[in-house]
């Protein structure tokens, strides 16, 4: 019973810490860009919102930048790092669209074992619902938004910690049994999944793609993360499996993959999406448009990485933010 406290304590540090989002718009220089469009794509309790982003002239496979926010399930917003990454991939033609989701841990402070760890599978199944929810909108309505198309076949998602959570579980939950309705054709598949700092909760054991093999999948994350695991966290068959963790898998399987590792960088490396455009293009070049089988293991170092407060944070950090 105690490891299964200190696991559920552990999860929900992770996914608990308010810093991070406002400590983004702090540090990362001012960018304005102005949506196309802005759209509700479903109500739950409350409208959620999608701004869309048109390229001047796109690129010939049409494709779709989905983006999901990070803010630890209790803050954040769509705009967040968006702004920052959105001027580079238009002129690299890509339609972008970022979303609201739920935030399924705010204003939640039980961090029992049998209630926190409801409260953090749900906060995490409800972001994964909203993001499918917003794709299954994108299908149904948006393949032809102003002078733009989308091609259903080039959608690729793309999040920052919570965000990073969100679209690989989404992906994950293709592929696997979800615990509600995906609104979405039997045959669709993300195109590439984009990870910063992510990983996969599973309450049924190790990772497993039971029904078809994972988008290619790009895993960003730092080897001293302490809030989302690097490796895993596990207790029998409840756990929180990073990116390590993912590769392992992915290797094992021969799924496509690349992930960097960034050496001596905790959660920082959350934000590193907003600073490595090119390795977000040439991952899409490669994996997505190419569709090169390819699995890249790569681990990185640079002493002019700024390390910022949040990445060196732990759980007993929690209480800070309480």
């Amino acid at each position: 019973m105690k490891k299964m406290f200190l696991l559920c304590l552990m999860l929900a540090a992770t996914l608990s810490l308010l810093a991070q989002d406002t400590l983004y718009e702090k540090l990362l220089p001012s960018i304005k860009q102005t949506p196309y469009a802005t759209e509700v794509f479903v109500t739950r309790d409350s409208a959620l919102y999608l701004d869309i982003y048109l390229p001047e002239t796109q690129n010939e496979q049409h494709a779709c930048l989905l983006y999901v926010h990070s803010g630890g399930f209790i803050g954040g917003v769509r705009t967040e790092s968006i702004s920052h990454i959105a001027p580079y991939l238009l002129k690299e033609g890509f339609v972008i669209i970022s979303i609201d989701y739920r935030l399924g841990l705010k204003g939640k402070k039980d961090l029992g074992v049998i209630s926190g760890m409801r409260n953090f599978q749900n906060a995490i199944d409800m972001a994964a619902e909203d993001l499918l929810a917003a794709t299954s909108y994108i299908l149904r309505n948006k393949l032809t938004v102003g002078h733009c198309t989308i091609n259903p076949d080039y959608i690729i998602t793309c999040g920052s910690s919570a965000g990073a959570i969100t679209v690989l579980q989404a992906d994950y939950y293709l592929h696997n049994e979800a615990p509600f309705d995906i609104q979405l054709p039997d045959t669709f598949r993300y195109a590439g999944v984009l990870s910063f700092a992510g990983g996969i909760f599973s309450n049924h054991g190790k990772i497993q793609y039971r029904k078809g093999a994972p988008a290619p999948t790009l895993l960003c994350h730092g080897m001293d993360d302490h809030l989302v695991p690097y490796g895993k966290i596990q207790f029998f068959n409840l756990g929180m499996f990073g990116s390590d963790a993912l590769a392992k898998q992915f290797e094992k399987y021969d799924y496509p993959y690349h992930i960097k590792r960034y050496k001596d960088l905790g959660h920082e490396a959350a934000g590193r999406h907003v600073y490595e455009s090119d390795i977000i293009m040439d991952f899409i070049r490669a994996f997505v448009f190419e569709q090169r089988f390819l699995q890249i293991d790569e681990t990185y170092y640079s002493p002019d990485i700024q390390h910022w407060p949040f990445g060196s944070y732990k759980v007993k950090d929690l209480k800070k933010f309480n």
